[in-house]
């Protein structure tokens, strides 16, 4: 059986690159992640095969925003989620106030890793998630 078939809420169809390339437990994590979140995520991106090599570039990651929450509450309760599965120490999270939609990077590195984007600079978590 095809993973996507597993999946609840998301499908190949939205837009993650080659949905061939993304990695299962990601896809897995993030449709369990939705179903206790409730509200929809608005998937922007996961596998990429250009650019400097990173998490994206292993199809073990994805951007996306949640809708119906203010970010800041989007982001308490992604931690919540990751914490509540005992996998808090292994992902990456990024968060990104300045975007057009506020969002979130997550990535299944297998170890804990997080930051924050302001200004399309690269910085602190904590900073960033105030700016949310």
């Amino acid at each position: 059986m095809d993973i996507w078939d597993r999946l609840t809420y998301f499908k190949k169809e939205e837009p993650w690159g080659d949905p061939a390339r993304v990695n299962g437990l990601l896809l897995i994590l993030l449709d369990t992640i939705r179903g206790i979140m409730v509200s929809p995520f608005v998937i922007h991106c996961a596998f990429e095969a250009r650019g400097t090599p990173s998490e994206h570039t292993k199809g073990n990651a994805v951007d996306f925003h949640v809708t119906g929450l203010a970010p800041k509450i989007a982001a308490m309760k992604l931690l919540e989620c990751f914490n509540d599965l005992h996998v808090i120490d292994h992902v990456g999270f990024g968060v990104y106030p300045d975007w057009n939609n506020p969002g979130f990077h997550l990535d299944v590195r297998g170890y804990r890793a997080r930051w924050g984007r302001i200004n399309g600079v690269y910085g602190g978590f904590d900073n960033a998630l105030k700016l949310m």
